[in-house]
C-alpha cells in the first residue's frame, strides 16, 4: 500500500498519494484548496491537472460537511469492484508502463 505524505504547519496542511496531491491553506476568513492530480489515459499517457479554489469559511464548512457524509456513505458500501479505482491498480498500471505512480 503505498505511504501517504502528509506536511502539516499551522497555516498549511498537505496530503500525497498516487492521485496527486492536495494542500489546505488557512488564511483570515478563506481557506484555500489546491488540487493537484496524476491520472493515466487509456493509452498509458500521464495527464496532470490542477484546480485552485478559494473559499469563504461558510463554504469551507458545507465542504467538510459533504465530505463527512461521502465518507459515512462509504463506508457502509458493499465493495462491488474493489480494485477498479483502488490505488494499487494506479500503481501497477504506471509500473507496467515502466513510469512512476508518484
Amino acid at each position: 500500500m503505498p505511504q501517504h505524505l502528509a506536511v502539516s504547519t499551522t497555516q498549511l496542511r498537505s496530503l500525497a498519494d498516487t492521485f496527486g496531491e492536495a494542500q489546505i491553506v488557512a488564511l483570515p476568513s478563506r481557506v484555500v484548496l489546491d488540487l493537484a492530480t496524476r491520472n493515466y489515459d487509456t493509452q498509458g499517457h500521464l495527464h496532470r491537472d490542477s484546480a485552485l479554489a478559494s473559499l469563504s469559511l461558510e463554504t469551507a464548512i458545507k465542504l467538510r460537511d459533504l465530505l463527512s457524509e461521502a465518507i459515512t456513505a462509504a463506508a457502509g458500501m458493499p465493495e462491488v469492484q474493489p480494485g477498479l479505482w483502488s490505488d494499487a491498480t494506479h500503481a501497477d498500471f504506471a509500473r507496467r508502463r515502466g513510469r512512476r505512480a508518484t
